[in-house]
């Protein structure tokens, strides 16, 4: 099952500033799906409802959630199988036994409210691709065309040749800045 876009296709109209046509539509379902993963694998967040298994570091007595909102914490247990005691605020598990270094914890996370700035950059990045040129997106990288004295020469820019659905600098920017403080834990299990 996979998860569900962080923007729609109205959202994409509003990036494009018009409706889209039949087909546009059709294409931007499929690359808000992929516009929407990338974007999860870049900020290393779901952002939608989910539930998740992590093997974290203990730090301090403490544990910080990748995963936010939090919604509800299952278990928290130590790498010998033994439960352990635990306070939540926000995503920071305060731990009541300081005898181990690493707990795996299952905890659901998640809400229907996509925050509006990865909606709009998630829609920004449909609306990119349905802009490019479709001589760049067939491959060209510069055309140019002689009338009499007169020469016109149009170069291409380098993420619109193929037409690829790409993460700009500013997308990436955008997706680092809600990535979740490392503890030194590593992903056991996404569900």
């Amino acid at each position: 099952m996979s998860n569900p876009t962080l923007a729609f296709v109205p959202d994409v109209e509003a990036a494009m500033g018009r409706a889209l046509t039949p087909e546009e539509s059709e294409r931007a379902e499929v690359m808000l799906v992929k516009a929407s993963e990338l974007f999860r694998l870049r900020s290393g967040r779901l952002f939608t409802p989910g539930s998740s298994t992590v093997r974290l570091k203990v730090n301090g007595g403490e544990v910080r959630l990748p995963q936010s909102p939090v919604n509800d914490v299952q278990s928290v247990i130590d790498d010998c199988g033994a439960t352990i005691p635990h306070t939540r605020f926000g995503q920071v598990l305060t731990l009541h036994r300081l005898s181990h270094e690493f707990v795996r914890v299952s905890y659901t996370h998640g809400s229907d409210d996509v925050p509006e700035l990865i909606r709009v950059t998630i829609a920004e990045i449909t609306a990119r691709v349905l802009r490019i040129d479709t001589r760049a997106a067939a491959g060209v990288t510069q055309r140019s065309k002689t009338t009499g004295p007169f020469t016109e020469a149009e170069i291409f820019a380098t993420h619109a040749v193929g037409g690829q659905l790409l993460l700009s600098p500013d997308d990436l920017a955008v997706a680092l800045s809600f990535r979740a403080v490392s503890t030194g834990g590593t992903i056991v299990q996404r569900a």
